[in-house]
């Protein structure tokens, strides 16, 4: 199955075709090594997020273009809540040394797998989950109908354990000298990840793609104003993308979907 150029209405027509040729139920349970973009990639139609790339070839096709249109040859980008590695491998492919973070050892497997088919070194993969303290914490696995919301479980018990890092403490230890912009999706957990790199996030002030997510960030019982405003604190201005074009962005009054969101620094 390959998929046609990116155009609007493309989803409507694939999904159709979908259905009407019964691909979609004769594909359950299979896993399939294809090319989208340019890369090579291990994807399954049972998880909704790697159905999307194997049957669209795309993920957030309009938030992808806009944050990798800042990530140039010699950029650092940050991958932090990775899955399988898409936005990485993406950015490698432009040029960028890449650093991806993935705590779920079922998703990191896949994320490490993508980085060597590709033959992609300058992908540096970590099991880790970006928090506001370095530590231990347990984590939730996701459901196989979508392995991208495995999440971190507040309190301290339950699930298994994974190893966390503030962003401070791994751009310390790691010696970071640049980072030029960054991915953050990590199910609700976004106000942690970026109070434990206020100090990185002030230096470097990277493009940030950043997930909103109000039912998920209820989890950690804070709100998508919270989330915006910490994000307005740091100086950042925050914008949609729809069709290319930038829309400025302020909370949404009892919202529940989910959007990506720009944040361009000053």
């Amino acid at each position: 199955f390959a998929p046609a150029p990116n155009h609007r209405g493309k989803w409507r027509v694939v999904e159709t075709a979908l259905k009407l040729t019964r691909r979609d139920a004769a594909d359950r349970g299979k896993i399939f090594e294809v090319e989208r973009a340019g890369l090579r990639w291990v994807l399954g139609p049972d998880c909704a997020v790697q159905r999307r790339v194997l049957y669209h070839g795309v993920l957030d096709v309009h938030d992808t273009r806009a944050l990798l249109g800042h990530v140039g040859h010699g950029a650092v980008f940050f991958d932090i809540g990775s899955y399988f590695g898409y936005y990485a491998m993406l950015a490698a492919k432009r040029g960028a040394e890449v650093l991806a973070f993935e705590p779920s050892p079922g998703n990191f497997a896949l994320l490490r797998r993508h980085k060597e088919l590709n033959a992609l070194d300058a992908v540096h993969v970590f099991p880790l989950a970006l928090s506001d303290r370095t530590g231990n914490a347990a984590f939730a696995a996701a459901t196989a109908d979508n392995r991208g919301r495995g999440h971190l479980i507040p309190g301290v018990s339950g699930g298994e354990t994974i190893e966390t890092i503030t962003l401070d403490d791994f751009a310390e230890q790691q010696r970071i000298t640049r980072l030029d912009a960054l991915k953050l999706d990590v199910e609700g957990a976004e106000l942690k990840v970026l109070s434990g790199g206020a100090a990185t996030l002030r230096r470097f002030r990277p493009v940030m793609l950043v997930e909103i997510n109000p039912p998920c960030l209820a989890r950690f019982e804070t709100t998508e104003r919270e989330l915006v405003a910490a994000i307005h604190d740091f100086g950042f201005a925050t914008f949609l993308v729809k069709h290319g074009a930038l829309i400025e962005f302020s909370a949404r009054a009892d919202a529940s979907e989910y959007v990506n969101v720009l944040c361009l620094p000053p």
